[in-house]
């Protein structure tokens, strides 16, 4: 690990919590001498110095901007990894197709981009029954994605290896964070804690882990700051049981029997107006 030089910062995703999280943690450094944020939507916090600019994932908008700005550092935050945000196209589409172009802007003749840092998600790993206790950043996935979000994961992660691969000499950062916990978290799994009453999964209690908010914001901020090569998986120390977690939040247990119960539960919290997405069953069963 080295220090940085990074001083003209382009976010992409600036509406997103994260992405917006970062710009303010940047603007207290007298040391960045612009902080750039592009989103088709205008940030969701308050900034002061960072100059939002509307546009979608076309690379040439971005190209030109990173052009014009002398651009030395691209962190891309928008990557959806929960799919109640939207439907499986749109995803592929900004997770993937929008990948690809934020990268293409970054590359070219003369490029002024010397760091990429990309933000991640654990569920590249998948969630399987046979999974590892624990994986690490030199483990690939045990067995093919399975889901649309696990597949544009992947997907997205392999743009990101071939950017790295034409560009040696660009810092290329891959952050995988955990679940993520916090006020401003609302996710499928968030969600499921907020029932009264949570459904379980009969003879499963898979084991959890977890990153606090504040701690996704201030890794980031890490990766801007210092020199990273490579991947690294960020989460909080040690692992939580469900009924561990449970039994924290005093919640009482829903337990339904697979295959049969687990549908019908779903069907119901779908007509309470709760959506747990389908892929939320193997990481019920499996962790």
């Amino acid at each position: 690990m080295s220090a940085t030089t990074s001083r003209r910062i382009l976010i992409t995703g600036l509406s997103t919590h994260w992405g917006g999280r970062l710009a303010q943690s940047l603007e207290r450094d007298p040391a960045v001498e612009a902080i750039i944020g592009v989103d088709k939507r205008p940030p969701k916090l308050a900034l002061e110095r960072t100059e939002f600019v509307r546009v979608e994932d076309h690379h040439s908008l971005i190209r030109r901007i990173v052009q014009a700005a002398e651009i030395d550092t691209v962190v891309d935050t928008r990557l959806v990894a929960d799919s109640i945000i939207t439907t499986p196209r749109l995803a592929h589409e900004n997770n993937v197709i929008g990948t690809m172009n934020v990268l293409a802007a970054c590359s070219g003749p003369g490029s002024s981009v010397r760091k990429v840092v990309f933000k991640s998600t654990g569920r590249f790993y998948g969630s399987e029954q046979d999974d590892p206790a624990f994986f690490t950043e030199a483990m690939g996935r045990p067995h093919p994605a399975r889901t649309p979000i696990e597949r544009d994961v992947v997907e997205a992660e392999a743009a990101v290896r071939g950017f790295k691969d034409r560009n040696p000499d660009t810092t290329v950062t891959v952050l995988r964070f955990a679940n993520g916990l916090g006020p401003a978290v609302r996710t499928s799994l968030t969600r499921l804690f907020s029932l009264p009453a949570v459904p379980t999964i009969l003879g499963f209690d898979p084991r959890m882990q977890f990153v606090h908010e504040d701690d996704i914001a201030g890794v980031l901020e890490h990766a801007v700051r210092n020199d990273l090569d490579g991947i690294y998986n960020a989460a909080a120390d040690g692992v939580l049981a469900l009924s561990e977690i449970l039994d924290l939040l005093g919640k009482t247990t829903l337990p339904v029997l697979p295959p049969f119960g687990t549908g019908a539960a779903m069907f119901v919290l779908r007509r309470l107006g709760l959506r747990i997405p389908d892929d939320m069953l193997d990481y019920l069963r499996f962790g």
